[in-house]
């Protein structure tokens, strides 16, 4: 009987199994392929947290309340020290009203002359380095600088407060400084009493001497007769030695006649003076001496390394529109 029931449902039995092969095999080729695609699987190590480690705690540390714990007190707090540049030096050359200090040049005011108009003042200056003088008028350049005015300046050094001396007023590297017969020390002292232009007040008259009295002249210089005089070598290497004191006796700026310079005329002439000994007078014009020409600031510089050696000295000046010539004779060793 079973085997009849076998024969009669064969074709069930082979189904079944077919169907069973067929899904083994589908569920194979299904696993193999999803073995092909799938991606490989990658472990970020950085996210992974350790069991039982964790990131150290930082506590902040309240140093001042520390301190009392102990029985001292916290060190202040270390200052930074700001580093500041040194400040330029102020620009005052636009500044007519500033006072200037004296020259980081290294240069020593020879001669000076104040014009008028000061615009045809001019000054001869040394270069102390090398030695070179020369003379500069305003605006030129001068070791760098520029030459802004020649001025005369009262002496604050001097006790009766009547003494001027000249110094020439230069802008350098846009601050206002000042050349005197001083050699430029750069330290910025304060200057004199810078800006008075004006005349001093005439010095009372000194008291006649014994050879005045003889001769009519001052001490060392002896008149002769008319436009004739005698003096002393002492005197005439003394003038030359301190040129400064002279030119505080009178004031002397450049002439010009007919738009030319002709000399140096000599006004303001103190009572006493030097200019007063040798028989100048206001108004004068000087313009030769030894017979040299002294129409520029050259040329006087050439006349007063000459005058040291002279034995006779003539002056030719203008007065009153006629030329007078003066004559001394250099008398002493």
């Amino acid at each position: 009987m079973f085997e009849i029931f076998l024969k009669k449902y064969a074709w069930t039995a082979n189904l079944v199994l077919l169907f069973v092969a067929a899904w083994l095999l589908a569920k194979t080729v299904n696993t193999a392929v999803g073995a092909v695609i799938r991606p490989t699987p990658q472990i970020d190590l950085a996210a992974v947290s350790v069991p039982g480690a964790s990131a150290p705690l930082t506590a902040p540390l309240e140093v001042d309340r520390l301190y009392p714990l102990i029985g001292q007190k916290p060190p202040p707090p270390p200052e930074v020290a700001a580093v500041q540049e040194a400040p330029p030096p102020p620009r005052t050359c636009s500044d007519r009203r500033a006072p200037p200090v004296r020259t980081s040049l290294r240069a020593q005011l020879m001669a000076g002359i104040v014009a008028d108009p000061p615009r045809w003042s001019s000054a001869v200056i040394v270069d102390t380095s090398s030695r070179d003088t020369r003379t500069y008028a305003i605006g030129e350049d001068v070791l760098g600088a520029r030459l802004l005015s020649v001025e005369r300046l009262r002496d604050e050094s001097d006790a009766t407060g009547r003494a001027v001396r000249v110094a020439a007023i230069v802008c350098n590297g846009g601050q206002k400084e000042f050349i005197d017969f001083e050699t430029g020390s750069g330290a910025g002292a304060p200057p004199p009493n810078v800006g008075v232009s004006a005349v001093p007040p005439p010095l009372a008259p000194a008291p006649p001497r014994a050879d005045a009295a003889a001769g009519g002249g001052a001490e060392g210089i002896k008149a002769l007769g008319e436009n004739r005089y005698e003096v002393q070598r002492s005197v005439i290497d003394g003038t030359l030695s301190n040129l400064n004191s002279v030119a505080t006796q009178a004031r002397i700026v450049p002439s010009f006649k007919n738009g030319v310079a002709n000399g140096f005329k000599v006004f303001s002439i103190q009572p006493g003076s030097f200019y007063t000994a040798i028989g100048v007078e206001n108004g004068d014009v000087i313009q030769k001496i030894n017979g040299y020409e002294i129409n520029s600031p050259d040329k006087a510089l050439e006349v007063y390394q000459k005058l040291r050696e002279s034995r006779h000295i003539t002056i030719d000046l203008e007065r009153n529109g006629r030329v007078v010539r003066k004559e001394y004779n250099v008398a002493g060793q």
